[in-house]
């Protein structure tokens, strides 16, 4: 077999079974690998009314037919799981070299349930599969588990996917980490993962992946490594990291200032890559395989943090805990803040979003030192963000209310209904760190329609519109439309959010990093379909390709609707549909601006063929996709979601 390392293991940690699976022809062309793997786990064997930490649920770390070649920055994982987040569909990627040394021990995909008697670890070598006492390891930082486990097995070379103590305790934002620093943020996986008493799960492989046409591969490989030195985004990344995008956000009035009451600062060159490369940059990290070598580990060198080392940081990793809850003016603070939610194993964006919607409640008078614990929510109290990330991952005071996510805090402090306007967040999860009304329309609607909830550069943002701004005539070259390069404006948003959303479908199916196709635009569809042939000896074409991610995406829509989520929800937080854009440093044009969604949402549903009034895909659409099972769970569903009792319901899904 090319590609493919033709198998799944699973893993059942309440009986300790352990199996493999042959994954079928059919399966394989149906899905590629990856995130559609995953994606078909869940939809078809986790109940959407389980909670997701229930040990019958399910967690899945996926890898695609390329993972493992020399094919550009293939070096991504899928991790994915009912969200305890969000209650919905979930899943995350991170890069890393986990991936590659998964398809080496021969397995496409690893599927865990269960829940163990005590703190375990998983022992991947080859087609040796152990389940190892952890309880040694329970409580460690990810940093310190990584070296114990592999002074344990005698490996410095080993690849190893784990939860830090956030995870262990559940806290609804934890993420699940490979190679130490590399981070499956969203959705909680981590949570999943603690909550089966998991803290890892180690892997060597001795194989190889068999590719069909290896000279056509290299020929492949060759010809868009050239391409890449010359991309101006890659050397962006190269340089700064995606610390990058700093001086830009500022520049064009997206920077997430105070819980986006603004979207600029002055003082934001502070934390550029420009200033991060200046004066804390140790060396650049890459992941498996890849040309840009984005990664970054950073070295304190002064003031009070001074020795702090950690990898990273990545823009959505410092913005959170940065300049959201108003720390700009010294950016330490901010390394520092990155390296703790890194050492707790928590999402950065979450863990930001919830402490700023916390201090604008404060701000706004909903809540006082009495619900805190006597912590002063002040915008910009590096010393009350400081306690309150550890506070969060040990689910201690106030921060065991934080760990639930800005929704059910806001739930469990009693807060009044006006009080949800600061939570910003779609179907559960925080928004990242970029405004709509001043990074472009499209982004605007891609945080509306996201299928895992608040999305991301990583998912559903349509990130042509920002490359298309920058690069002239790529829309053109793309999407046969050069008007969507326009950030503040609805012309050819709603087709670019959907071409984006299938074609990030697709990548993720591979596996390949989102830098080097969604947002440098050197690797393109054609290319993609191209080394997928050459490694597998089949004969995909662009259309099929295209169709697998529409696939995708409906099926993860699917599982959305039934939980009673469609066209209602598909919206964004009220801020960036009421609030004018303010006035900002050094830019104009979106000044006074607001997102008009619902002209776009409109169009959107028409280019998926979903029902506008529900938001369900049509059934026509799910079975020329090859969902005909798919079109049967909603068949009873859809007159439902329209009646009165279910247009009362104020959903917050959990």
């Amino acid at each position: 077999m090319y590609g493919w390392a033709g198998q799944r293991l699973r893993v059942d940690l309440t009986t300790g079974q352990i199996t493999k699976e042959p994954l079928s022809y059919e399966y394989r062309r149906k899905w590629i690998g990856g995130r559609g793997f995953n994606s078909d786990i869940i939809y078809n064997e986790v109940p959407v009314t389980l909670d997701p930490y229930d040990p019958r649920a399910r967690v899945c770390f996926g890898v695609g037919p390329v993972s493992g070649t020399a094919a550009p920055s293939t070096g991504r994982v899928t991790v994915t799981c009912k969200s305890p987040l969000t209650g919905g569909f979930g899943d995350s990627n991170m890069g890393g070299h986990w991936g590659a040394e998964l398809k080496y021990a021969g397995y496409d995909q690893v599927v865990v349930q269960g829940r163990a008697k005590h703190p375990v670890y998983i022992w991947i070598d080859d087609d040796k599969v152990e389940i190892r006492d952890a309880r040694h390891l329970w409580g460690k930082f990810p940093r310190e588990a990584d070296q114990m486990i592999k002074e344990e097995l005698g490996d410095e070379d080993i690849h190893i996917v784990m939860i830090g103590p956030a995870g262990e305790n559940m806290v609804r934002f934890a993420c699940t980490f490979n190679d130490v620093w590399r981070a499956a943020g969203r959705t909680g996986t981590g949570g999943v993962i603690g909550s089966k008493n998991l803290k890892a799960i180690a892997v060597r492989g001795s194989g190889t992946v068999k590719i069909a046409n290896p000279q056509k591969m290299m020929e492949v490989c060759n010809r868009l490594r050239q391409a890449f030195k010359t991309d101006p985004m890659k050397m962006g990344l190269y340089e700064f990291g995606s610390l990058c995008l700093i001086n830009v956000a500022n520049r064009d009035g997206w920077f997430p200032w105070r819980n986006f009451q603004g979207g600029a600062h002055p003082l934001a060159n502070n934390m550029s890559g420009e200033t991060h490369s200046q004066t804390v940059l140790k060396h650049r990290e890459g992941c498996f395989a890849c040309p840009i070598c984005c990664g970054r580990f950073t070295h304190i060198k002064e003031g009070k943090w001074a020795g702090e080392e950690f990898g990273g940081p990545e823009y959505e990793h410092s913005v959170p805990t940065g300049p959201r809850v108003g720390i700009i003016e010294d950016a330490n603070d901010i390394w520092h803040n990155a390296r703790l939610t890194n050492d707790y194993g928590m999402d950065g964006i979450e863990t930001g979003g919830v402490i700023s919607t916390a201090m604008e409640w404060y701000e706004k008078g909903f809540i006082t030192t009495k619900e805190t614990g006597g912590l002063e929510l002040e915008w910009g109290n590096e010393e009350v963000v400081d306690k309150l990330i550890p506070m969060i991952a040990k689910r201690e005071g106030f921060g065991d209310i934080l760990a639930d996510g800005a929704e059910r805090a806001a739930t469990r402090l009693g807060l009044p209904e006006e009080a949800r306007y600061y939570t910003i967040t779609t179907r559960g999860m925080t928004l990242p760190g970029d405004d709509p009304r001043g990074l472009g329309f499209g982004y605007g609607l891609s945080f509306a329609m996201g299928t895992r909830g608040g999305c991301d550069h990583l998912r559903s943002l349509c990130c042509l519109e920002l490359s298309g701004a920058l690069y002239t005539g790529l829309n053109t070259k793309i999407l046969g439309d050069e008007r969507g390069a326009k950030p503040v404006t609805t012309a050819n948003k709603p087709y670019m959010v959907y071409y984006e959303e299938n074609q990030k479908a697709t990548t993720d199916c591979l596996q390949v990093c989102c830098f080097t196709t969604h947002w440098s635009y050197a690797v393109l569809t054609p290319d993609q379909v191209e080394y997928l042939n050459a490694v597998t000896g089949l004969d995909f074409t662009e259309e099929e390709f295209q169709e697998i991610g529409e696939r995708i995406v409906n099926l993860e829509r699917a599982y959305w609707n039934r939980m009673m989520s469609g066209a209602r929800e598909d919206t964004v937080p009220e801020r960036f549909l009421k609030e004018p854009m303010p006035q900002g440093v050094d830019y104009q044009t979106n000044v006074g601006v607001v997102l008009p969604l619902n002209e776009m949402l409109q169009k959107y549903y028409k280019y998926r063929d979903w029902d506008p009034k529900t938001g369900f895909p049509s059934e026509r659409k799910l079975k020329q996709l090859g969902l005909d099972y798919v079109a049967r769970d909603l068949a009873p569903l859809r007159n439902k979601y329209l009646s009165e009792a279910e247009k009362k319901k104020r959903k917050y899904y959990y």
